[in-house]
């Protein structure tokens, strides 16, 4: 190991922030002790007594954690590769032959219109995934969240520690840079196919508008020579519908006058029979004044002769009426029959002016059509770009995500060199005839008494117990794997109990008196009873 590396300790236990008294190394060692003593196997049994477990050791390890620098952030590496960091990176088609086929057909506007249509769902998805394993790398947000809480806590190591067994690295800084470099090179390419699709996107971007602009040309060349071709021809054209139109003029004008005359005889007629009426109604009102008079002078002949010429009047004005209503319906009739045969000259004219119009009908008909194919293939071909541009994009928002991501591993905070961080836990071994047990202590939270705590204490559930939880589940979970890799590599085992065996904090009689000392502060605080402080110090006797 390069003597450039820091290397740092954090502490096992963590005072809660209601714990109104220090905790000591005194208690933090009699506690744990007393956690082992509890979990151990008594041998307890009436009919076939079970042999009782032997406690070979209790040890103070500390586990290995790396801080590596990358790109201005700390990662961190599990010196002892218990996990393992599968990073999956997406493949991209193949921009390349993408490009080659698009480049290859931008010469002519079909051409590459066809081009685009074939390659349209090119990039609907990725190409399939690759996935890199990185051997010890920490990427859990909530352990790598805890990790940035506890470093401040750390001290640096300066000198030897003699009472703890520092586990070796199996993960060394040559691994870890390899690893790294990997990291580096898979950003590296990462960045590249984010390069390579911002390409694409503007390769399609500048080409199409090329094309739209040569169509727009196109266009504005057809309008011209169009323009041309119909101004040549206009003038000829409307003076042959000039002359259609005065002919029809001239029948519109005879029509009418014939129709006016007729219109006038009928008119003149009604005003007759309408006088006539009038003429009718005023004798009717003559001959009621008189029937007025001979009622007065009491000529009941005069009076019923006036009667009797007003029925008369009555009958001769009631015929005339019918005579005036079949005059309005003649003129009603005459007026329709005009404009019915007005309306089938205009539409003769509107066929003889049109058929006088149809060679600059099919010259404006001929240019609209130029026009209209252009303005379809471009509206195509920017609709097909959009359509890729935005797939293209799509894969492009999900490389950057997936290059965000690979940027935020870690911890944001610069260091220059490689740096080793010690986690202390309590490793405890047990042995029953020739099988032996494992118990894991990780970083914990050293609480205070509360009220439920002393409630176990009535029910006959051990206090001490409640004193130690864990800090960390994620921190917990990882440091827990320890047990299984011991359980599984012989090689490691007997390097972690040789260890072990070494510190063992029962081992000399200056330990043991710590933690009797601390057991004592235990009892004061109420986490072990009086029984259990005796049962425990005889036991420290034996030991």
């Amino acid at each position: 190991m390069s003597p450039r590396v820091t290397k740092l300790l954090l502490p096992f236990a963590f005072s809660a922030e209601d714990r109104e008294k220090a905790f000591t190394k005194e208690m933090e060692l009699a506690a744990v002790f007393c956690l082992t003593e509890s979990e151990r196997e008594k041998g307890e049994g009436l009919l076939l007594k079970r042999p009782a477990e032997e406690l070979i050791f209790i040890a103070e390890v500390c586990y290995p954690v790396w801080l590596a620098p990358w790109r201005g952030r700390r990662l961190l590496f599990d010196g002892v590769g218990a996990t393992v960091h599968t990073i999956s990176h997406d493949l991209l088609p193949d921009i390349k032959a993408f490009i080659n086929d698009i480049q290859g057909s931008a010469e002519t506007c079909e051409a590459y219109s066809a081009a685009l249509s074939d390659n349209l769902s090119y990039f609907k998805g990725f190409a399939g995934k690759e996935e890199k394993t990185i051997e010890g790398l920490i990427a859990s947000p909530d352990l790598v969240q805890d990790f940035i809480s506890f470093l401040p806590e750390a001290k640096e190591i300066k000198k030897p520690i003699l009472d703890k067994a520092f586990l070796s690295p199996i993960i060394d800084e040559s691994e870890i840079a390899s690893y790294i470099q990997e990291l580096s090179n898979l950003r590296t390419t990462m960045a590249e196919d984010i390069k390579d699709l911002r390409e694409s996107m503007k390769m399609l971007s500048v080409t199409t508008s090329e094309h739209v602009r040569a169509l727009s040309e196109e266009i504005r060349e057809v309008r011209k020579e169009f323009n041309e071709k119909i101004a040549s021809v206009k003038t000829s054209v409307m003076k042959r519908v000039r002359g259609v139109q005065r002919k029809y003029d001239q029948k519109i004008t005879t029509l009418s006058k014939k129709f006016d005359q007729r219109l006038h005889s009928l008119h003149q007629e009604r005003v007759k029979l309408e006088k006539t009426r009038q003429h009718l109604t005023a004798k009717i009102e003559r001959c009621e004044a008189d029937i007025t008079s001979c009622r007065l002078r009491k000529d009941e002949a005069g009076e019923q002769r006036r009667r009797q010429e007003i029925k008369e009047i009555k009958r001769e004005r009631s015929i005339l009426e019918r005579s005036i209503k079949n005059m309005d319906k003649r003129i009603e009739d005459t007026e329709a029959a005009k404009k019915q045969e007005i309306s089938k000259l205009r539409l003769e004219f509107n066929v003889q002016a049109e058929e006088a119009m149809k060679e600059l009908r099919e010259i404006e008909a001929s240019r609209d059509a130029k026009i209209q194919m252009n303005l379809q293939k471009i509206q195509l071909l920017e609709d097909l770009t959009s359509t890729i541009v935005g797939l293209i994009d799509k894969l492009m928002r999900l490389k950057r995500a997936a290059l965000h991501e690979l940027d935020g591993m870690g911890i944001s905070k610069r260091q220059r060199r490689y740096v080793l961080l010690y986690l202390p836990l309590y490793f405890s071994c047990y042995q029953k005839e020739l099988k032996k047990r494992y118990v894991l202590y990780p970083p914990s939270v050293a609480g205070s008494m509360g009220i439920l705590t002393r409630f176990k204490g009535v029910f006959g559930v051990a206090k001490i117990k409640s004193l130690l939880q864990s800090r960390s589940k994620p921190l917990t979970s990882l440091l827990n794997r320890l047990v299984t890799i011991v359980e599984h590599d012989p090689v490691f085992e007997r390097e972690v109990n040789d260890a072990g065996i070494r510190v063992n904090i029962l081992r000399t009689k200056e330990s043991r008196e710590r933690i009797k000392k601390g057991l004592e502060a235990l009892k004061d605080e109420g986490w072990v009873s009086e029984t259990e402080f005796q049962a425990f110090s005889d036991l420290l006797t034996k030991a």
